[in-house]
């Protein structure tokens, strides 16, 4: 293979300019400025900031790409170029809804609508040309065309990323030059945003619409004959197996099913693509066969993934995930619809009919998010009513499924929307500094649910064990006063298994013991009293779920008494994990502990 000289890629470079110099000054201004805004994040925290324009440079450069192959297609372009001045307005727009809200990074409404947009931009980088005229040879050699070119400045950019991280840390290991951590993060963004983007453009044919002659390497029926179909083949058998079970056990499929039939739907079309040149010339019975068989084979499967869906709709409610899940679904179906029922269907209906439906579907009352929205406040009606007829004691699903809604709702900045139901106006509650329910970014849902007057019954608690997960006690606000008449002393302890801090009372020492998994009590002999065993509580606490905060105080606290002493520990804040069955792994534990001598001990 031979390699292009220096004055040949500086030449297409040259060229690419002159064709996408819009597309190109917006990603080398936006790489500029992510790059500054590394270099000084560390003192400013400026990226965080600034990171509705961040969003808004990132999104842009698919639409001008997008734009520009379209336009070279028509007979007028200048006419056209109106195209580049509504996506710069549609631009602008995107970053005055972003930088209305201070928490950006943290409200999925506004960081969906950016990968909603950012899909549809490359989407629309799909299709673009073609959208006037037609012609199948030609749009498959296009999609060659945008997946070589991609893969090509990827592997570049990366190679030349790679390169100078090395160069870099051989300047600092040689020279004793320090290179802060930054820098490779700005060589990261520049090798992304202008190399990647820049190779990718100049490796662009501009006349695709007369491109007809199609021309099917080797590698790539290698790789859709012995990788991509028989990975199909692995997931049909996998789901129709699962299928059976389902059937004989009869019972409701499980929702993440519903990934996977998407994902195995996903990779069929795109084989379908790849081989709709040769599906009728191919020797390979695999990709001769793959259309029709492959849609036949995927409609039973659509019923499973209709029913996970359903089930879990059911269940929580809709939210933006289910909303699309569903969606998917419905495209899904039509397009193994059409694709069966019409005999010269065009694989360009695709990207289009995805693009629309992302487009239609981000914003209005009919937009995942609207419809979301009302959809989980009307759970919450339903379980605030149910719980309303038990005077207010509610059970331990039920609570937990209000305290989800009560999250949900407020990092979409909807809490406004149970007013109406509980008769408590929370956008006036939530800025009330003295109710405390919001503190900084995060919303206290105990209190919330105490000022509704709902508690758990803690009896309802679920019983199932996880383990590898975190099991939270958090004292938080609580104003639970200690009697301590019966006891001599009372103190603070902080303990992690990190750390191996004494705590001293009269002459004996209380320490954390990893081994023992308890807190050891010792003489000036370091001969041992008492030992607060941990590892019984923490294993008996498990039974209740991760979250611990609604527990009686009582069930937490840990009592021990013998012949020297009696002590009572009652934990403020607790973080563990159940590794095993009867493994416990602390990660901290803070308490008051309560303590009597019923002897001398010096």
């Amino acid at each position: 293979m031979k390699l292009p000289s220096i004055q040949e890629v500086l030449d297409r470079g040259l060229e690419a300019f002159k064709r996408f110099p819009l597309t190109l000054i917006w990603a080398i201004t936006g790489t500029i400025y992510v790059m500054y805004l590394i270099g000084s994040d560390r003192v400013n925290n400026t990226f965080d900031e600034n990171l509705d324009i961040v969003l808004t440079l990132i999104l842009g450069v698919s639409w001008f790409i997008g734009a520009q192959f379209f336009i070279e297609q028509q007979a007028k372009h200048k006419t056209w170029q109106l195209l580049k001045i509504l996506i710069l307005i549609g631009l602008g727009g995107f970053y005055f809804y972003l930088s209305n809200t201070p928490f950006l990074e943290d409200n999925p409404i506004y960081l969906a609508h950016f990968f909603i947009f950012l899909i549809a931009g490359h989407l629309f980088v799909l299709f673009a040309p073609f959208l006037k005229e037609w012609n199948t040879h030609a749009y498959w050699n296009y999609l060659k065309c945008v997946g070589i070119a991609l893969t090509r400045s990827l592997l570049y950019s990366f190679v030349l990323y790679l390169g100078l991280v090395l160069a870099l840390l051989a300047i600092d290991a040689l020279f004793e030059i320090t290179i802060r951590g930054e820098r490779y993060g700005q060589l990261f963004v520049f090798s992304l945003g202008i190399v990647n983007t820049w190779i990718y453009l100049s490796d662009f044919p501009a006349q695709v619409r007369k491109n007809s002659i199609v021309q099917f390497e080797r590698a790539l029926e290698v790789l859709v004959k012995f990788i991509l179909i028989p990975l199909i083949m692995l997931y049909l058998v996998i789901l129709y197996a699962y299928f059976g079970k389902i059937l004989l056990e009869w019972e409701l499929p499980k929702g993440w099913v519903s990934y996977l039939v998407t994902v195995l739907a996903l990779l069929g079309f795109m084989v379908h693509i790849i081989i709709n040149p040769i599906i009728k010339t191919s020797k390979a019975w695999t990709i001769k066969r793959f259309y029709p068989w492959f849609y036949y084979l995927l409609l039973p499967l659509l019923v499973l993934l209709f029913v996970a869906i359903y089930r879990r709709v059911s269940d929580y409610g809709i939210t933006e995930n289910r909303y699309y899940v569903l969606l998917a679904a419905f495209w899904i179906l039509g397009i193994s619809l059409y694709m069966l029922c019409i005999k010269k269907a065009k694989l360009i209906v695709l990207p289009i009919s995805l693009f629309l439906i992302l487009m239609i579907t981000a914003v209005g009352p009919w937009g995942a998010f609207s419809i979301s929205k009302k959809a989980q406040a009307k759970e919450f009606k339903e379980v605030y009513n149910q719980v309303l007829l038990q005077d207010t004691l509610a059970n331990y699903e039920q609570y937990q499924r209000l305290e989800s809604i009560l999250k949900y709702l407020d990092k979409r900045e909807s809490l406004d929307k149970l007013s109406k139901v509980t008769q408590i106006d929370f956008n006036a509650a939530v800025l009330d500094s003295t109710n405390n329910w919001k503190n900084y970014r995060w919303l206290d849902t105990r209190l919330v649910l105490d000022s509704l007057h709902i508690k758990m019954d803690s009896t309802t608690q679920s019983i199932k064990r996880n383990y590898n997960q975190y099991h939270m006690y958090d004292y938080g606000t609580d104003k639970t006063v200690f009697p301590i008449k019966d006891y001599d002393y009372f103190i603070s302890l902080r303990f992690n298994r990190h750390t191996d801090n004494l705590v001293t009372i009269d002459s004996c020492t209380l320490s954390y013991t990893n081994k023992h998994l308890g807190i050891m009590i010792k003489n000036q002999e370091e001969d041992s009293l008492a030992v607060i065993p941990l590892k019984g509580k923490l294993l008996a606490l498990t039974k209740y779920g991760n979250n611990l905060d609604n527990l009686p105080l009582e069930e937490k606290t840990i009592r021990v008494e013998n012949n020297v002493l009696k002590v009572k520990l009652v934990p403020t804040n607790l973080s563990y994990s159940l590794i095993e069955k009867d493994s416990i792994q602390l990660n901290n534990i803070d308490g008051y502990l309560f303590l009597k001598w019923k002897q001398d001990v010096k």
